[in-house]
């Protein structure tokens, strides 16, 4: 199994981000991020980072950063997520599948969550498949703000481990 980490995005970090933005596979399902120039796009990150309702981090591969993932509490004890892999070269491995599922279980097991919702594109089957590895199970279809979204949901099973994959920043 891979080795996933989960750091809390920086303010150093934004540049990266910002770059990760312009790439051709993530502008078709994150136009609005792609919208932005530098400034603005720093300007929401940086009320993201200092946020308590969302929390952003950077996915690391071994030390690397791959990819982004962000968890926001919905209401009680559910939680949203939002994800991508941001290097080309790491897409179509099966690791989008994987640190989803290690983030979503630290959220059911260590954040106390019984239940980790998204809300891909109807169009992204790539990220459908990835959920559903994940444990994922398809809800329903309803409208977001670029479109129709898959409604999907993770629920907690008891488990006997904890798992301690999300760093806190230093």
């Amino acid at each position: 199994m891979k080795n996933f980490e989960f750091k809390k995005l920086a303010h150093e970090d934004l540049p990266l981000l910002h770059s990760w933005m312009k790439k051709p596979h993530l502008k078709e399902f994150w136009p609005e991020q792609t919208l932005h120039d530098y400034e603005s796009f720093k300007e929401k990150y940086k009320s993201a980072i200092e946020s308590e309702e969302v929390t952003p981090y950077l996915v690391m591969l071994q030390g690397k950063p791959i990819g982004y993932i962000q968890s926001y509490k919905v209401d009680g004890k559910t939680f949203g997520i939002d994800q991508f892999i941001a290097v080309p070269e790491f897409i179509n491995k099966g690791l989008g599948s994987m640190f989803v599922k290690e983030f979503s279980d630290e959220l059911l097991i260590n954040q106390k969550a019984t239940r980790v919702i998204t809300d891909p594109s109807v169009l992204n089957l790539r990220a459908q498949k990835a959920y559903e590895k994940a444990g994922f199970k398809k809800l329903e279809v309803v409208q977001g703000a670029d479109g129709e979204v898959l409604m999907m949901e993770k629920k907690r099973r008891e488990r006997k481990t904890q798992s301690k994959k999300i760093k806190k920043a230093s």
